[in-house]
């Protein structure tokens, strides 16, 4: 029937009818459009990952540098989270970044992980300054198991127990690595203690906070990242100067007289530290936005091993055998905590 009523049809018409099309062209197409996303997509991501890896390398090099000549670190760590605000407001202003305007509820919330992450990043710079920032990263290797941790009691995240085992070799890496550490202070174990804490509940917070139903208008993880830091300085900001405040001008005379370092070249280092700080946090944001609190963690904790051997190169570390045994489990560790983390999720 459907052949003979195509004869009857003038030619004019029939140039117009829609072709049957081949489903199995269909469905090859549809599956190739899906592939070319995914390829995409796991493309950006290692990017992402990239940038945030080398931008860490900047930071914690210049944010040394900073510290062994100027060691006020609270004053360091707000004068880094104000480059943020130089760095911002010009491009909402001349319209490259779209102005974040979050809702009611959202602000609340990302009220809440500022605290976290203005906190946290105090007491990540005082470790660095009370010790090597390689032994710093060995300790915030245990990062995962906050964050593992945290998950389950605020996002309701359960994993399965060989899941949480899985995570027993990077602590015990850990307590090898510091029982090694040459120049081990309990300062700098705490404040790094703290700052995983601090920073794997700003995970699990901003997680739970990105993806609420009223998220405001151009609240994308760039921007969140940038409202986040912004109320984190306010915060920060009257701490430091209630810590540091009478010492800051004396503290810089002397920073300014010390060998090889002049006041241009100390606030250079100061401000590209800050810069370095707040790229390389908007980029663990982006990938926050695209996976796990405990996923990002992890990503973490492998960003560790760059930072520590390109530190421990920079400011020629030594390390004792124990030392590099307990740092090379801690790390190895995190890598099976990964896959079995990943084999239990396939299950599900």
């Amino acid at each position: 029937m459907r052949s003979s009523a195509r004869s009857i049809l003038p030619s004019a018409l029939l140039k117009h009818l829609p072709r049957p099309q081949n489903p199995f062209k269909v469905a090859a197409s549809a599956s190739s459009s899906a592939s070319s996303s995914s390829n995409s997509n796991l493309l950006l991501l290692a990017l992402y990952f990239a940038a945030w890896y080398a931008l860490n390398v900047g930071y914690n090099i210049t944010n040394k540098q900073v510290l062994n000549v100027f060691p006020l670190y609270a004053t360091t760590a707000v004068a880094q989270l104000l480059v943020a605000w130089v760095w911002l407001i010009p491009q909402w202003l001349i319209g490259i970044r779209p102005v974040p305007k979050p809702s009611e509820a959202n602000l609340k919330a990302l009220q809440k992980v500022s605290l976290l992450h203005g906190f946290g990043h105090l007491v990540t710079v005082l470790s660095m300054g009370l010790g090597a920032v390689s032994f710093v990263h060995v300790v915030k290797a245990m990062e995962p198991v906050f964050a593992a941790v945290l998950s389950a009691v605020f996002a309701g995240s359960v994993m399965a127990a060989p899941v949480y085992a899985s995570l027993l070799p990077v602590c015990a890496g850990v307590a090898i690595a510091s029982a090694g550490e040459l120049s081990f202070t309990w300062g700098c174990f705490g404040a790094a203690m703290m700052s995983n804490l601090l920073f794997a509940s700003r995970a699990v917070f901003s997680k739970m906070a990105m993806t609420g139903k009223d998220q405001g208008e151009n609240m994308d993880a760039a921007n969140t990242f940038a409202v986040v830091t912004m109320l984190a300085t306010v915060v920060c900001l009257p701490v430091a100067l209630l810590i540091d405040g009478p010492k800051i001008q004396a503290a810089w005379l002397a920073a300014t007289t010390a060998k090889g370092m002049t006041a241009t070249k100390l606030a250079t280092t100061l401000a590209m530290s800050g810069w370095y700080l707040y790229t390389y946090n908007e980029f663990a944001f982006k990938v926050l936005g695209l996976v796990s609190p405990v996923a990002q963690a992890v990503g973490n904790t492998v960003k560790r091993v760059v930072i520590l051997v390109a530190t421990s190169i920079a400011f020629a570390t030594p390390m004792t055998p124990i030392g590099i045994a307990g740092s090379a489990i801690a790390m190895a560790g995190v890598l099976v905590y990964s896959l079995v983390q990943q084999a239990y999720e396939k299950k599900k």
